[in-house]
């Protein structure tokens, strides 16, 4: 039974998230001089074949907020696609300036924030194509529904999160 899973698992076409399986995340916002991002996405992939996006995202410097969510992804036509029936769900965790939010105060935000995605992307199906740029990044490509949302377009750089790249938000 190993040898199957194990045989599923390396059968499996991560597609562009790919390079998530040697333990490399994605960097949005990259500056490489700096080492920083303004959010980093990493995946695990499940024996069954589920694939799950971490992420961390700064939302704010000052005070400083870090969102954390979990979401199941897939790849379809060679794009990370999404569909999220509950967002509130998927946000795990808030750090205000390194501290997380407990109880009540957590849940108030992650309703206030999973009722602003809803009204910027409502139900549809997200997707991100990646792009090569000239530099070794990518240009994220967003679709909701098939309908392409430029404002929500952005560089991505792969990176190995093991050489000190942290969040920060653009100088």
């Amino acid at each position: 039974m190993l040898i199957a899973a194990l045989a599923l698992l390396l059968a499996q076409d991560a597609g562009p998230l790919e390079p998530g399986r040697s333990g490399q995340v994605q960097c949005y916002g990259p500056d490489v001089a700096a080492r920083t991002c303004t959010a980093i996405g990493a995946y695990r992939f499940a024996e069954d074949g589920t694939i799950w996006n971490d992420a961390q995202n700064l939302i704010n410097a000052a005070p400083r907020i870090v969102l954390h969510a979990t979401a199941k992804v897939y790849v379809r036509n060679d794009a990370e696609c999404a569909r999220q029936e509950n967002r509130g769900d998927d946000i795990t965790a808030i750090e205000v300036d390194g501290v997380p939010l407990e109880g009540q105060a957590l849940e108030t935000a992650r309703k206030q924030i999973a009722d602003n995605m809803q009204t910027v992307l409502g139900d549809g199906e997200f997707c991100t194509t990646y792009h090569p740029n000239p530099d070794g990044s990518l240009r994220a490509a967003v679709t909701i529904d098939g309908v392409d949302r430029p404002e929500f377009e952005s560089t991505v750089l792969w990176i190995d999160p093991a050489q000190g790249w942290t969040l920060a938000l653009p100088q």
